[in-house]
């Protein structure tokens, strides 16, 4: 392992008196990737409020956190392995692990429960959408809703013409552009759409909970190389959810994450954390990984990707708990290792409600 032979090679060089292998080589930070979306802003919390850097330097480690512009450049970094982990959907997991990448869930975020959705003009209706153009980002949750919509409904979906561009993008067009009627996409844009008046949900990721799950994805080889490195985000992420959840300093963090999502604090609280089921213990991420319920929504999920020729194995293995098997595989091991703080009064539910 990379890091294993470095430090070896280090210790000889030290024991000889040398110092210019370690001037020559410097191990390179932990890599983590993360984009603008209501359930990962417990990131920009970790950045600003100092609690990566405080679990770093308990841990002795480095890791860099990434803010990328689009959500699917940070999927496509950590497939190419450009990054060691991402936040990125259950289903989009599937697809650097069936391209080689052992992929392992260590934190469920949240869950999506109406913070993914479908914008048409006032007036239309699912059934309307036949024949019509819906912008969205092609293979990824957002088709993925799409399809769950229009299957629901007895809608085939040969009779749409889906357009495809990212997701911010989609969101975007429908509020600049009136040629555009339908869009498959999540908030802010959804909350900009409708209190804009400009156009109306269809259908949401509440019609189908639980099935768009957010999750915190380490590529297998950083866990067996710098399992320290892991641990320190996954407590960070819990320190950072624990502020939001301490009536003494949610405040602050509501105007912290507002700000980076860019929406007005009231918004982001009353509008944009309802739509999410922020996931703030780790006895949750937990239970989830180790259920029946997750392994049941990630057989519709592998279906659906197969079917769009994203994985190739329709026997594509998933594993669910610890030291379970498979290229793609929820690990509770670090969630559960996390000690869970007493709040020192009640607690404000961080899902906003």
């Amino acid at each position: 392992m990379k890091r294993r032979v470095f430090l070896t090679a280090l210790a000889l060089t030290l024991a000889f008196g040398g110092s210019a292998l370690a001037q020559e080589k410097k191990a390179e930070p932990v890599k983590v990737a993360w984009s603008v979306w209501t359930g990962w802003m417990p990131f920009k919390l970790m950045q600003t409020e100092g609690f990566l850097d405080k679990r770093e330097k308990e841990l002795g480690v480095d890791v860099e956190l990434v803010e990328f512009k689009g959500y699917m450049d940070s999927v496509t970094a950590f497939a190419s392995e450009k990054v060691d982990a991402c936040a990125m959907t259950s289903m989009e997991a599937l697809q650097p692990a069936s391209n080689g990448v052992t992929t392992v869930a260590v934190v469920a975020n949240d869950i999506s429960n109406g913070g993914d959705g479908l914008l048409v003009t006032k007036g239309m209706t699912i059934e309307s959408l036949k024949g019509e153009r819906v912008l969205l980002e092609q293979f990824s949750v957002s088709h993925y809703l799409l399809s769950r919509a229009l299957s629901e409904n007895g809608i085939a979906e040969g009779e749409v013409t889906i357009v495809n561009i990212p997701g911010d993008e989609a969101g975007k067009s429908f509020l600049t552009d009136e040629s555009v009627k339908a869009v498959a996409t999540w908030n802010p844009h959804l909350h900009n759409a409708v209190s804009s008046g400009r156009g109306e949900l269809i259908f949401d990721s509440s019609k189908i909970p639980g099935e768009i799950i957010d999750l915190l994805v380490f590529n297998e080889k950083t866990i067996k190389e710098n399992p320290k490195a892991v641990q320190a985000v996954v407590l960070a992420w819990y320190d950072a959810v624990e502020m939001i959840e301490n009536p003494k300093t949610r405040a602050k963090a509501i105007s912290v994450m507002a700000d980076a999502a860019g929406s007005t604090t009231d918004e982001f609280e009353n509008v944009l954390l309802k739509g999410t089921i922020l996931f703030t213990k780790p006895s949750e991420t937990v239970g989830l990984f180790s259920s029946k319920k997750l392994e049941s929504t990630m057989g519709k999920i592998k279906k659906f990707s197969y079917e769009k020729e994203l994985i190739k194995d329709a026997d594509f293995k998933i594993g669910f708990g610890e030291k379970s098997e498979g290229l793609l595989k929820f690990d509770p091991t670090f969630a559960a290792a996390t000690p869970v703080k007493a709040p020192d009064t009640e607690a404000v539910p961080a899902k906003g409600n």
